[in-house]
């Protein structure tokens, strides 16, 4: 019998098979494509965020000045500054502990061992090295002085390629390690990797950053005690939110009234806490708070009466009414129409003479001849300048709210943006399928029940969409509140942005003006983060 032949293992597979250099190679391509948008969103929309917040650890007068590390902020805040970098802080922190649960969640669906999640850390973190090498060169380039000049770019590059190429070889040996078929597909964790490292990262520089600067102050006793009053505040009122939402949910009679007066005790001693906040807040400017105050009401009195303006107007236009092209023309032409134009257009209409179109109803037409309206030029609030120029007593007694003058640029930027937000909302009840509301009047829905339950749900995409947009196109509002501000409003209209340009052009106080900015800035991200939250609960996408 023929001796047989040794059997020899299989040699194993090469790192670079022919289906591996086909994706690379078309990996590689897709990069290539993506690389100018992704260059280009980087130099106009992510790097001039950075720099701005580099420009404001300084004092910026045309020229780079010293390093005031935190100062900026504290004079616009007072010591809320420090609360405030906080609690950007712990959304960091936040933000890295749940994409690395996520990962980890992931690796065990997929019977992963969590060391191919985790090892996806080193080569992540050496990127994470180089770019911030790398950024660090790019914010500093233009520095004034060599002490300022920070990062390097040569090194950085290097680390940020060699991460790459090390994410790319590890995840090929793991594929080969834990797939039996080279068609199998594994998670990428060097992403998730990335986020963590790079939010934890920040996380830790900006609280020791926030804790330096709030121990060289000069007044950091004082400082403490008004952080602590604030921050046990805001806490007991985060505790009271989840404790209320874990007793709605709740069966149990006891549970629910145990959660409920719990909550309620923690919101009573949270606002007790948090309405130290005059003090908590002295030494600070009070016209950036202000400005954020009529940003406030701007946006509250503009964003929920223009959506639901233009719902009405979207559903009647919707319906087979003669000549509805016509007046869908009409309610575009002041959103398509200049901007200073149709500011004139409202400066005429609520001049402060008494024969303009909008005093006539208080002064020609008996309800009160002498009620003639300064409008624009009137800083005192809006209800009850209106209720004194109406006769109404109990409504002079109202002296909160928006001034007049505010109150006309609500109405204007109503009037402006109706129009836009009836066409997107036209186009999105074209979406709604009309089967709907045929097997909805079979089964003897009324009109409202329609609405409630079928229009109304599948609009909930083009709401949030606008909604989204409405609220961050108000704190960011310039143009027509420049046109329409008077003197005499004392600077009542003076919204944010505003109050950033005079500081930053007028005043030539470049890092304190972009200081500022930033706190907006996060303010809208944060406010943005939020809807998207409540977007993935409540807007229905079919």
């Amino acid at each position: 019998m023929a001796p047989q032949p040794i059997s020899q293992a299989d040699p194993s597979p090469p790192l670079l098979t022919s289906r591996t250099k086909r994706l690379l190679l078309e990996n590689l391509k897709a990069y290539a494509f993506v690389a100018p948008a992704m260059i280009l969103l980087f130099a106009f929309g992510i790097f001039p965020i950075l720099y701005a917040a580099y420009v404001s650890l300084f004092r910026w007068r045309i020229r780079q000045g010293d390093f005031v590390g935190l100062r900026n902020y504290v004079e616009a805040m007072g010591d809320v500054a420090y609360v405030f970098f906080g609690l950007v802080a712990l959304g960091l922190v936040f933000t890295a502990a749940s994409t690395l649960t996520a990962a980890l969640r992931t690796a065990r669906e997929r019977n992963l061992p969590l060391h191919y999640p985790l090892l996806s850390l080193v080569p992540a973190a050496v990127i994470v090295s180089g770019a911030t090498l790398l950024l660090l060169r790019a914010l500093t380039l233009f520095a004034q002085q060599e002490t300022y000049i920070l990062g390097n770019a040569p090194l950085g590059l290097a680390l940020v390629i060699g991460g790459g190429i090390g994410a790319w070889y590890y995840n090929q040996t793991q594929h080969r390690r834990l797939t039996t078929s080279q068609f199998a597909t594994l998670p990428n964790f060097v992403a998730p990797a990335l986020t963590v490292l790079a939010s934890a990262g920040l996380a830790i520089a900006i609280l020791y950053f926030t804790y330096h600067e709030l121990l060289i102050s000069p007044r950091a006793a004082v400082a403490l005690i008004r952080i602590r009053y604030l921050s046990f505040g805001l806490g007991a009122l985060v505790a009271a939110y989840f404790i209320w939402t874990w007793s709605m949910s709740q069966a149990s009679t006891v549970k629910l009234i145990g959660g409920l007066v719990g909550a309620i005790a923690l919101m009573a001693a949270g606002v007790n806490l948090v309405t130290i906040w005059p003090s908590t807040r002295a030494e600070s400017d009070p016209d950036f708070y202000f400005s954020l105050l009529a940003t406030v009401f701007y946006a509250l009195g503009t964003v929920p009466f223009q959506l639901g303006i233009s719902m009405i107007l979207a559903i009647l236009l919707f319906q087979n009414i003669k000549g509805k092209g016509v007046f869908r023309v009409l309610f575009f032409i002041p959103y398509i129409a200049p901007t200073v134009a149709t500011a004139g257009i409202f400066e005429a209409i609520f001049s402060i003479r008494p024969s303009s179109l909008a005093n006539l109803p208080f002064t020609q037409w008996g309800v009160n001849p002498a009620g003639a309206l300064k409008w624009l030029r009137e800083a005192g609030p809006a209800i009850a300048k209106l209720g004194e120029a109406m006769g109404i007593e109990s409504m002079t007694d109202i002296t909160w709210g928006p001034s007049l003058a505010l109150f006309v640029v609500i109405l204007f930027n109503i009037w402006v943006f109706v129009g836009y937000d009836t066409v997107i909302f036209l186009a999105g009840l074209g979406n709604i399928p009309n089967t709907l509301y045929e097997a909805a009047k079979i089964d003897g829905a009324g009109r409202w029940a329609l609405f409630r339950y079928i229009t109304l749900p599948l609009l909930s995409p083009t709401t949030y969409f606008l909604s989204v947009i409405s609220i961050i196109g108000t704190f960011k509002a310039f143009n027509h509140i420049w046109v329409l501000r008077d003197p005499a409003a004392q600077g009542t209209i003076d919204t944010a942005s505003i109050y950033f340009f005079q500081t930053f052009f007028r005043g030539q106080r470049f890092g304190y003006a972009t200081a500022m900015a930033i706190v907006l800035f996060v303010i809208i991200l944060v406010m943005t983060i939020i809807q998207n939250r409540v977007a993935q609960k409540k807007v229905f996408y079919g």
